[in-house]
């Protein structure tokens, strides 16, 4: 072996001792595993009960894959809602601490402005936040934890933020629209409009049939008592497969607003105003542009 291959070999050692130093940095302690808050899975999860201080009482139930609001509403819920709030299980924790050796007053833990529960048995107090990174002390059991403060300010927040905002549950299938001025119902495999109008084609059927199976509100807000009947507002009846009694909601239409209400459920969805025409009524189909003659080009 001559002297040039002894010197390109210890060349060549001395590069994988360097690359061997960069990525195994011996001596160096390796971070801690990160503790994760719970060893529940969000995907055993299937009721949820969320207690707020000075405002009403959350409860959750899955059912068939979905989730739905049993209290302050019944109504279906938000999945993807949900789903945010169930990632509290597995968010990493800052610090764990033994609580039997603190002071429940010194972390608002007294009486917590709110607690949730996890299928009836793992219960999470939240407290107040520390003053350096601003991260919320969480209670379970004896140990006390800090985790971000992002999940505080979600369970907190209105009720019907954990609603669906769609007016025909998923999978619902329309059967009979009564709107105000007209009435579209499946009879024998056929839609047909009454009163009769040769005006309007089976598409103009279609496109109000679609608005109605897709149409969500911008906003959900508890219904106010004076609101629960009033006599002179305009009804709307949704029938749907599988289903005796309809969706019924009562129209309040103003310039600036265009709200459905639902009185059996004391909500009322608020909808984007541009959409007025389209729930209440067929559309026409524009006129197809004639060809331009030979003048006109």
């Amino acid at each position: 072996m001559t002297p040039r291959t002894l010197l390109n070999l210890a060349l060549l050692l001395i590069v994988l001792i360097l690359i061997a130093v960069v990525m195994f940095e011996p001596g160096k302690t390796p971070e801690p595993e990160a503790v994760l808050l719970t060893d529940l899975k969000d995907s055993d999860v299937r009721k949820i009960k969320i207690v707020r201080k000075d405002k009403d009482t959350i409860e959750l139930e899955k059912k068939s894959g979905h989730w739905r609001m049993l209290a302050p509403f019944n109504l279906p819920a938000n999945d993807y809602k949900v789903a945010s709030v169930l990632k509290l299980l597995e968010t990493e924790t800052a610090a764990r601490y033994n609580f039997a050796d603190l002071d429940p007053a010194r972390f608002d833990l007294v009486a917590p402005v709110v607690s949730i529960t996890f299928n009836d048995s793992l219960s999470l107090d939240f407290g107040n936040t520390e003053p350096l990174h601003k991260q919320r002390y969480v209670r379970i059991d004896r140990q006390l934890y800090l985790i971000a403060d992002y999940y505080y300010y979600q369970l907190v927040g209105s009720s019907t933020d954990y609603l669906d905002h769609a007016l025909i549950r998923e999978g619902g299938k329309i059967t009979r629209i009564e709107l105000p001025d007209l009435t579209l119902a499946l009879t024998d495999g056929k839609w047909t409009l009454s009163p009769k109008n040769e005006d309007y084609s089976a598409d103009a059927y279609t496109d109000l049939l679609n608005e109605w199976q897709h149409a969500h509100a911008v906003e959900l807000r508890p219904l106010k008592n004076g609101a629960k009947k009033d006599p002179a507002s305009k009804q709307i009846h949704i029938f749907l497969q599988g289903s005796e009694s309809p969706i019924s909601f009562a129209l309040h239409q103003t310039e600036d607003e265009f709200i459905l209400t639902r009185a059996d459920k004391n909500i009322e969805y608020v909808m984007a105003a541009d959409k007025a025409d389209a729930l209440l009524g067929l559309q026409k189909s524009a006129p197809d542009a004639e060809p331009e003659s030979e003048d006109e080009k």
